[in-house]
């Protein structure tokens, strides 16, 4: 966690583990937070921590799927997907599946932005609105060839992949190359 320029705090050394080795395996894929007291991690075979400031502590999730993605979005609600697109929603100990993956591959990321879920891989972009995965989201083409990454601040929304990059702002698509 970053305190302060050049002044980071491990969170790591709370996560319970048997030795050194046990952590040079361990791995998360995604981590995001509603604040510093309320964080997921997620990564592995259904593998979900919650950091509550203190202490991790290991949610008990309804699947073993390999995790890959997670959402902490501003409907309070925590989104996790992982192989195929599967992907829940929940938090702490409750939890339901919301879409079953049938994808190729998984969501690389998913943001909170104008009050829906974004989710992306390298084959485009999707969204989910009321429990529902939209395929694919409303974008065209040359939108969805940026797909890949994304990112969401400031009423600003960014992807980017291998064959571009663009960003919406205001409901406007804009393509930076």
């Amino acid at each position: 966690m970053r305190k302060g320029r050049n002044d980071w705090k491990a969170l790591n050394k709370k996560i319970p583990y048997n030795d050194d080795k046990d952590w040079e395996r361990a791995g998360f894929n995604d981590i995001d937070g509603f604040s510093a007291n309320d964080i997921y991690c997620v990564g592995g075979k259904g593998d979900v921590w919650h950091f509550d400031g203190k202490a991790w502590t290991q949610i008990h999730f309804p699947s073993n799927v390999d995790l890959s993605s997670v959402c902490c979005a501003g409907d309070g609600q925590v989104y996790i997907s992982g192989y195929g697109g599967t992907t829940f929603k929940g938090r702490g100990q409750k939890w339901k599946q919301i879409f079953k993956g049938e994808m190729t591959i998984p969501f690389k990321r998913m943001v909170w932005f104008e009050n829906k879920i974004w989710c992306t891989s390298d084959y485009g972009l999707w969204t989910i609105e009321n429990d529902r995965l939209v395929e694919p989201a409303e974008v065209n083409d040359e939108i969805k060839v940026c797909s890949g990454y994304m990112s969401a601040k400031d009423d600003v929304l960014l992807v980017a992949g291998h064959s571009g990059a663009a960003y919406k702002e205001a409901g406007v698509w804009h393509k930076i190359f």
